[in-house]
Order: structure tokens, then C-alpha cells, then sequence
């Protein structure tokens, strides 16, 4: 009896858990969207349409599924990538695994057949698992010098063109209530960077990056512990991210457990 009444109280927490990430997601980028110039985040029946023609990155523009199932029709869901294409710009379908089905296989006739997992972690602060790290300088920076930096860190960890990510870095998108990014220096060289937002008692992290001549060495755990802890130190008793293939290792490491698992469909060229 006792073993079935905790595994309840288990599945209450997990459930929290993940109504917080969920939750901690959707509040985080309405903030951030609102900050960035042509972008806009709009609720609809079952889903919300997102659109940041600055940013053409997987997730930033096309279509988050809410659900449920019923609530989003085949002619909705068409308009709404031709919405979004005909701006110019790749639609994605981002949805929760297992939650929508109906949309998921819809997604799939209209050609969305490619997928990426993005596993959605979070971890508590008795959880976090610190070790000594490399010696780092880490800042947070939100003056036009660091967040040049920062920008070219980033641009360089996820191998794209400083200009597609030049909207996440201004001093306005600094200046977002509860957001902080981060810039980890070696030897007076900067070496990673990161960014958290931390709002409804939770920290959310992410843009995580490291050169690739930088990594292996410790220096992207250590800037995202650092940033969970200032994190935590507000009084937020629990951190969030979705994970990248690169970086789930990393996180899990570090005491982050996958709760969630989210699925971006794509047209297969633009995978």
C-alpha cells in the first residue's frame, strides 16, 4: 500500500514537472518574441502559430501543437504552413510525443515526414550534480561589447552566420525581465555562452553553445552549471531545457532527467 500511494505522489511530481517545462516554454518565448522585430506568437484553435523571420532556425518558425486532436482541422493546419511559407521562410510542426497523434500522422501527409527528438529535461537543486570544473571567467553580459561577444560564440558553437542569430543577442532581448546570458572566458579567450530565463519559480536554459575547437574540455557544463545556480539562487526550485543530440549527455550528467520528449517534423529539405 505504501509502495502504490508514493508511486501516486511519483507520478503528481512528474506530472508538475512537466506542466512546468511545458508552461516555462510557452511564457519564456512569449516574452522573447516580443522583444524581437517582425516576430509574433499567435494562439489559435489547437495550436499556436510562430513566426521569426530573423531568426530561420528549427522551432522558431511555423506551427507549436497544443491540441487536442479535434480542435485541428486539415484546412487549419494547411493554411497555416502556407502562412508560413509564404513568407519565405521553412515550416516546422513542433508537438509532444504520443499527446496528438491524430495531428502527427496528418503532419505526415502534408509531407512533414522528417523528425527530430528533443527531449525535454529538468532537474531540482538537490539534484544538480557539481563537480569541479576547467577555470573559467564566466560574466553575464548585456552591454553592446559582451553581447558582440556573445553573439559570435554562439554563431560559432552552432555553426551558423553571426547575422541568424544577431536578434537573440541586442541589449533590448537582454533586458527581458528574468533573462541572463552568460559568456564563460579560458585564458582570456571566450569559449562558450548560454542564456536562462527564469520566471514562475523555474529556470529555463537555454542557446547553450561551444566552438567546436573548444569542446570536450568542460567549458559548456561549467557555463550552464553556473547559470542554473544564479538560477536557483533566486529561489527557483527547479531548472528546464530541451536538449540537443550534442548536449543531452552533458545535461544528464549534471542531473537532468528527460520528462518530456518533444518531436519537430520537417519537410525532408529542409532537414
Amino acid at each position: 500500500m505504501i509502495a502504490f500511494v508514493l508511486g501516486l505522489v511519483e507520478a503528481a511530481v512528474e506530472r508538475d514537472e512537466v506542466d512546468r517545462l511545458h508552461e516555462g516554454l510557452s511564457r519564456s518565448f512569449s516574452q522573447l518574441f516580443g522583444r524581437i522585430e517582425d516576430a509574433r506568437l499567435e494562439d489559435r484553435a489547437g495550436y499556436r502559430l510562430v513566426v521569426c523571420p530573423r531568426i530561420p532556425f528549427p522551432g522558431l518558425n511555423g506551427i507549436w501543437v497544443l491540441g487536442p486532436d479535434e480542435l485541428v482541422a486539415r484546412n487549419e493546419l494547411e493554411q497555416a504552413i502556407s502562412e508560413v511559407e509564404g513568407l519565405g521562410l521553412a515550416c516546422w510542426i513542433e508537438l509532444r510525443a504520443g499527446r496528438t497523434p491524430a495531428i502527427e500522422r496528418l503532419a505526415g501527409r502534408l509531407g512533414f515526414t522528417h523528425a527530430d527528438s528533443l527531449p525535454g529535461m529538468v532537474v531540482r537543486p538537490a539534484e544538480l550534480v557539481v563537480v569541479a570544473g576547467p577555470e573559467l571567467e564566466i560574466t553575464r553580459v548585456h552591454d553592446r561589447a559582451g553581447l558582440a561577444i556573445a553573439v559570435i560564440v554562439a554563431a560559432a558553437g552552432f555553426e551558423v552566420a553571426q547575422e541568424d542569430l544577431a536578434a537573440l543577442f541586442t541589449s533590448h532581448v537582454a533586458a527581458t525581465p528574468g533573462l541572463s546570458i552568460y559568456v564563460a572566458h579560458a585564458e582570456g579567450r571566450p569559449v562558450s555562452t548560454a542564456t536562462i530565463w527564469t520566471g514562475d519559480g523555474s529556470v529555463g536554459v537555454f542557446n547553450v553553445a561551444t566552438p567546436p575547437e573548444y569542446r570536450g574540455r568542460g567549458y559548456g557544463r561549467a557555463v550552464t552549471l553556473n547559470a542554473v545556480r544564479d538560477g536557483f539562487s533566486t529561489g527557483a526550485d527547479l531548472a528546464w531545457l530541451q536538449a540537443s543530440h550534442l548536449g543531452e549527455p552533458v545535461y544528464r550528467s549534471m542531473g537532468f532527467r528527460q520528462v518530456e520528449t518533444y518531436l519537430l517534423l520537417g519537410r525532408p529539405n529542409t532537414a
